[in-house]
């Protein structure tokens, strides 16, 4: 499984209108009660030119999701374009990540889809595209401990943990919890991630050096 199954033949026109109508069509019903056919009177194409291009529904279904994921990267790093220091990249990152979301629903509920379904199993393509992410941020927190800004840290297991905090805002919004938007959610969130809990001597530790 592969997240493109481009060639050269192909139309861009009909390709970019295929995986418009999957979004839509995966969002409003799901994987399993997507009917490809659907998906092809949608796009103005035949079902066989759908299959032509994507393979199968699986396929399809990959190729929407990696669409998603590339379109989310570039609001992302379009977010952090010009601001200067790790934290508030971050920071801008993590808004536009939930801004991305909460502006148009569907993404969301690709994301969920991708989880519901295949709980993890992504296609190689996938794997990649998520490693060379998580690479631009590790650079990001590296610059920032190189700079003073950020005390030294590990580097991957910081951007591990500030995605987790991404994406568990995401589920978390999803419950309408004390009816926050994610954009909101994810403020708070980011926020005292960035800023820590822990005072720089904790009330109990000045307790127990009295």
């Amino acid at each position: 499984m592969t997240g493109r199954n481009e060639t050269a033949s192909e139309s861009p026109e009909k390709r970019r209108a295929i995986l418009e109508q999957a979004i839509r069509t995966f969002a409003e019903v799901g994987f399993r009660s997507t009917d490809v056919q659907v998906i092809a009177d949608r796009a103005g194409v035949g079902k066989g030119t759908v299959y032509r291009y994507f393979g199968n529904k699986e396929e399809l279904f990959w190729a929407t999701t990696f669409e998603v994921l590339e379109r989310l990267e570039r609001h992302m790093f379009a977010a952090m374009e010009g601001i200067e220091g790790a934290r508030a990249k971050l920071r801008a990152a993590g808004l536009a990540h939930a801004g991305f979301l909460d502006a148009d629903p569907q993404y969301l509920e690709i994301f969920v889809q991708d989880r519901a379904e295949f709980r993890g199993s992504h296609p190689e393509s996938h794997q990649r595209y998520h490693e060379k992410l998580i690479a631009r941020f590790v650079e990001i927190i590296e610059q920032g401990i190189a700079d003073g800004e950020l005390r030294p840290v590990d580097a991957r297991e910081t951007v591990l943990s500030f995605w987790g905090l991404l994406y568990g805002s995401v589920v978390h919004s999803c419950y309408a919890v004390h009816n926050y938007t994610l954009t909101e959610l994810t403020r708070h969130s980011v926020d005292i991630f960035l800023k820590g809990i822990r005072a720089e001597v904790p009330q109990y530790e000045k307790e127990h050096m009295k």
